[in-house]
């Protein structure tokens, strides 16, 4: 048997020895000046492109290990471990950074505007403004340059409105056909993990990708303002909370800010204000918990889909009357920080009750007119000409009548639908002039003059 004898002492005498030499080493290599530098000058590319970039350290590490990279803004662009650079899908300009410890390098990148792009067999003419790239189906109506004028005139607009500033540039596609619209909708929406919602929709507004998608076929080159503006409300409230915070937001609120920007005065916010209240007045307003909810919002189809709008506007407008639209930002900004809206509510605007305006909901709304049934009549209809003739708190369903008399003169039958409403549109084809319109049903007569 051989006996080993441990010196330790001795080993921990090499050790120290070792170590030694190891900080003599990174005292001489620290001596010497961390340095970076980039071949290239500057980057000028355009969205999607990729080109290699040739940057070095003083001491020859390999690229991948020694190196890390930021781009700024950083919706310009990213690198990979190879040296590549991945242009974004949005023109811009910033700048590229490689770091090395405390040392770094910078040059300046450009992502120029395309002049035309295809998105799985959708061509597009594009044309690039001061906030956003816009791209217009060359089956659309009206021309790029037409569209980027709209979103530069729109998104200033809803810019002052909302009391926000762009944080960075985002994109605007025009489609000339539904088909068109719901293909590109899918592909640019192909980071969501269950597709976006389109159905029944004209527009939308895909929060992940920072993306507005507008159907024109569906809305006549005229009014593609409102479901911009529409939108446009959307992604403003998303920047100000954030994309892992904008589920926070109720949907009636959303939706219900976005309803109130694409509305003006007239017809449609009228049309809205009649339709909340008389079906508040019949027991058939959704409460705010069933409009909050984004799952249940989407699955209503056809009149429940388009007047949960209306209903909506009525809870956004009537919070805007009690805490104003500064008390609604700060609100919002909580939520930005995590906070659920309730709480955020309570800490923007402490004397607020939350559970009682939301109990109070309907009944607010129905006292938005002062009888029931009845009728009114307010300035414009869908095509943006002539008026538009309502009758409000009728019985649900029940056979209508309704004759106009002036200078075109029509009697029609009809129905009122579940929510005691009964609606006339007096739009192009009617000329101009004086209309008394009569509604009759059950045995009552509602009468009205209008003037196209």
């Amino acid at each position: 048997m051989t006996t080993v004898a441990v010196d330790s002492g001795g080993r921990r005498r090499a050790i120290g020895a070792i170590l030694v030499v190891l900080i003599l080493v990174a005292g001489v290599v620290s001596a010497r000046a961390a340095a970076v530098t980039i071949q290239e000058d500057r980057l000028a590319l355009e969205p999607g492109e990729i080109v290699t970039v040739h940057a070095q350290t003083s001491w020859g590490l390999p690229l991948r290990d020694a190196l890390s990279w930021s781009t700024q803004p950083s919706g310009l662009g990213t690198m990979d471990e190879r040296g590549g650079f991945h242009a974004g899908e949005m023109s811009g300009t910033g700048t590229l950074t490689a770091r090395f410890g405390s040392a770094s390098a910078e040059i300046p990148v450009t992502v120029t505007c395309p002049k035309a792009a295809l998105i799985q067999g959708v061509r597009f003419d594009v044309s690039c403004g001061p906030v956003a790239d816009v791209y217009v189906d060359v089956n659309a109506s009206g021309g790029a340059e037409h569209a980027r004028a709209e979103v530069d005139r729109e998104a200033d607009r809803v810019s002052r409105d909302l009391q926000l500033v762009a944080d960075r540039r985002f994109r605007v596609y025009y489609l000339g056909s539904t088909a068109a619209f719901s293909t590109t909708v899918q592909w640019l929406g192909r980071g969501f993990s269950t597709g976006p919602q389109v159905r029944e929709s004209d527009a939308a507004y895909l929060d992940l990708e920072d993306v507005i998608a507008i159907d024109q076929s569906q809305t006549s080159i005229t009014q593609t303002a409102q479901a911009l503006r529409h939108e446009l409300t959307h992604r403003f409230l998303r920047q100000l909370v954030g994309y892992t915070n904008v589920a926070k937001i109720p949907t009636w609120l959303n939706e219900g800010l976005a309803f109130l920007e694409e509305s003006e005065p007239g017809w449609l916010r009228t049309e809205a204000r009649v339709v909340s209240a008389s079906s508040a007045h019949l027991g058939r307003l959704p409460s705010l918990a069933t409009l909050s909810d984004l799952d249940q919002w989407n699955d209503r189809t056809g009149l429940d889909h388009l007047y949960q709008y209306y209903a909506a506007a009525q809870a956004a407008q009537l919070l805007l009357d009690d805490i104003t639209l500064p008390g609604v930002i700060r609100a919002l900004k909580i939520v930005g920080s995590g906070a659920s809206f309730p709480k955020a509510l309570a800490q923007a605007v402490p004397d607020f009750d939350y559970n009682a305006f939301g109990s109070r909901f309907a009944d607010r709304v129905a006292a938005l007119l002062p009888a029931y049934p009845g009728i009114t009549v307010a300035p414009g209809s869908p095509d943006g000409t002539g008026v538009t003739v309502i009758a409000y708190g009728l019985t649900p369903n029940a056979p209508a009548t309704i004759a106009t008399k002036g200078p075109l003169e029509r009697v029609a039958a009809g129905r009122v639908d579940p929510y005691g409403i009964y609606v006339k549109y007096l739009g192009a084809e009617w000329p101009a002039g004086q209309y008394v319109v009569t509604l009759e049903t059950e045995g009552r007569r509602f009468e009205v003059t209008a003037t196209r």
